[in-house]
C-alpha cells in the first residue's frame, strides 16, 4: 500500500520529469530557427572548429563572393587588387593604462578614397573578445566604408551603424543587414566625400 508521502514523492518526481522534458523540447525548438536565404554560406567562417579565425583575408574573400552573387555586380577582388588588411597590436602599457579605443577596426583615407586599394586595420586584443558572428559583422562594416564609401548609419539594425559590440545579432539579422548594405537599400545612406568627388 502506498502511503501519503510515497504518493507525494512519486507525483513530485513525475512533475519534475515532465518539466525537464518540456524545457528540453523548448530549447531544441528555439535552436532550430530556419536560416533565411543567402547566396553564400558563412558556415566556414562561423565554425568554431575553424582554426584560422584570425586570417582576415577570409573575410575579404567572403565579402567579394557575397557582393558578386547578391547583386551579380562588381568584382571587388579585381577592382581592388592592393589589399592591406591587418591586425594592429596594442602594447602592454596601452592595455594597462585602461584607456580603451572607441573602435575595434577602421578603414582609412588611403582605402576608401582609392578604388584600387583596401586598407583596413583591426585591433587584435578587442577582436579576440568578439564572437564569430560579431567578427563577420565588423569586417563587413569596414568593407562598407572602404569599398562603398558609406558613412555611418543612425539605425542600429544596419551594418554601417557605428557599433561593433552588438551581442544580440543572429545569422538572420546579419543576412538581412548585409543584403541591405550590398544592395544600397538602407534608409539615409550617406557617402564619404573624397577630394576627387568634388
Amino acid at each position: 500500500m502506498i502511503n501519503k508521502y510515497s504518493f507525494i514523492f512519486i507525483l513530485l518526481l513525475f512533475s519534475i520529469s515532465c518539466t525537464k522534458n518540456q524545457l528540453s523540447n523548448q530549447t531544441i525548438l528555439e535552436e532550430e530557427v530556419e536560416q533565411i536565404f543567402s547566396c553564400v554560406s558563412y558556415d566556414d567562417l562561423l565554425d568554431s572548429q575553424n582554426t584560422d579565425q584570425d586570417n582576415l583575408m577570409q573575410y575579404w574573400d567572403k565579402f567579394v563572393a557575397d557582393v558578386k552573387c547578391t547583386t551579380g555586380g562588381t568584382d571587388f577582388g579585381e577592382r581592388n587588387p592592393i589589399l592591406n588588411i591587418f591586425f594592429e597590436y596594442r602594447s602592454a602599457a596601452q592595455i594597462a593604462s585602461g584607456v580603451t579605443p572607441d573602435h575595434i577596426a577602421y578603414s582609412t583615407y588611403s582605402g576608401y578614397c582609392n578604388d584600387s586599394r583596401v586598407n583596413v586595420g583591426v585591433l587584435y586584443n578587442e577582436w579576440t573578445e568578439k564572437n564569430l558572428l560579431q567578427r563577420l559583422w565588423i569586417m563587413y562594416h569596414e568593407f562598407g566604408h572602404d569599398v562603398y564609401k558609406y558613412e555611418h548609419s543612425s539605425n542600429p539594425a544596419d551594418i554601417m551603424f557605428p557599433s561593433s559590440t552588438r551581442s544580440d545579432i543572429d545569422i538572420n539579422t546579419f543576412i538581412e543587414a548585409k543584403d541591405r548594405m550590398i544592395n544600397r537599400s538602407f534608409p539615409g545612406i550617406r557617402y564619404i566625400s573624397c577630394p576627387s568627388d568634388s
